[in-house]
């Protein structure tokens, strides 16, 4: 009887453990998840700012370009 108590007592610990183990592994790999999201967010930030950028020059030069074709361009 002894041996069957220890036996039920010892499956009990290791399911406990299993579990807790298993928790453990999805909190960590939440974390992980969090973290290489966060990351790839900052970077598609980093790169929609440098593209806001790029655009902002280019419709400068554009602008510019523009005034010197109507000076270039006779009138009638």
């Amino acid at each position: 009887m002894v041996e069957v108590i220890a036996a039920v007592g010892g499956a009990l610990l290791t399911a406990c453990f299993v579990s807790v183990g298993s928790v453990s592994y999805r909190g960590r790999q939440s974390r992980d998840d969090l973290v290489r999201n966060t990351t790839a967010i900052e970077l598609l930030t980093d790169k929609i700012d440098n593209m806001h950028d790029d655009m902002k020059e280019v419709f400068h030069r554009l602008k510019e370009v523009e005034l010197a074709v109507v000076e270039i361009k006779p009138r009638r």
